[in-house]
């Protein structure tokens, strides 16, 4: 992978990571021709399709003002609604100057980053609540005895690990984390010291892989069950 392939690759994922659909190497069609981009990223706001152009300048040298006005002909030929420039070796100061009160914005993937971190942890807790749903579905879909077989639940008035437990307490420390609430709260929540989006993703993320790998397990067990009946 060439250094520009690998800067391209960065970037795309980059916007995956904030929740954008992303295609890289794209041929788009514009009113006046077609165009190669490098990244083109897209994502749903109220119902409407907003998209952005990106192009990646994996160079030693700075960005010129050529470059911003080639990139905002582009945006504006495809009807894009925004057009991103990076950079990592910055941009000349007449480059700089024309992205002023244009939908053309010139950053690098590291400036980036450090601006998107926490819409990136806030996107990571968003996809949460589909995980967890389907954990829950898969929970309920086995019967009592074999969640009982396979550690799921503890048998009878007994304690024990409970996956029920572990899904209700998820989804307290999700609610709370989407309301902007901490340390979260819930009826079955613990008191735990988790006072932000990352820190709550450390405390969710073990408990529901482990959740996950059981329910691998006993969904295995019970198909082999109803193979040998």
């Amino acid at each position: 992978m060439t250094g520009w392939r690998d800067y391209q690759e960065q970037a795309a994922g980059l916007f995956q990571e904030l929740g954008f659909d992303v295609r890289t190497d794209l041929r788009v069609i514009g009113a006046r021709g077609s165009h190669d981009v490098d990244v083109y990223a897209s994502f749903e706001r109220a119902g409407l399709a907003v998209n952005w152009v990106i192009e990646c300048k994996h160079w030693k040298r700075p960005v010129d003002k050529s470059h911003v006005l080639t990139l905002r002909s582009i945006v504006e030929d495809v009807g894009a609604d925004r057009g991103v420039l990076l950079s990592e070796s910055g941009a000349q100061s007449g480059a700089v100057a024309v992205t002023h009160k244009s939908n053309v914005h010139v950053t690098s993937i590291m400036d980036l980053k450090a601006m998107a971190a926490d819409e990136i942890v806030l996107e990571q807790v968003r996809a949460l609540p589909k995980r967890v749903a389907s954990a829950h579905a898969r929970y309920w879909a086995l019967p009592k005895p074999h969640r009982e077989e396979y550690g799921l639940r503890p048998e009878g008035p007994t304690y024990g690990y409970s996956g029920a437990v572990v899904l209700a307490q998820i989804k307290d420390v999700l609610f709370s984390v989407l309301a902007g609430q901490y340390p979260p709260r819930g009826d079955v929540l613990p008191a735990i010291d988790v006072h932000g989006p990352a820190e709550a993703l450390s405390w969710v993320y073990p408990r529901l892989d482990n959740l996950e790998q059981k329910l691998g397990a006993a969904e295995k067990g019970l198909s082999t069950f109803r193979d040998s009946g």
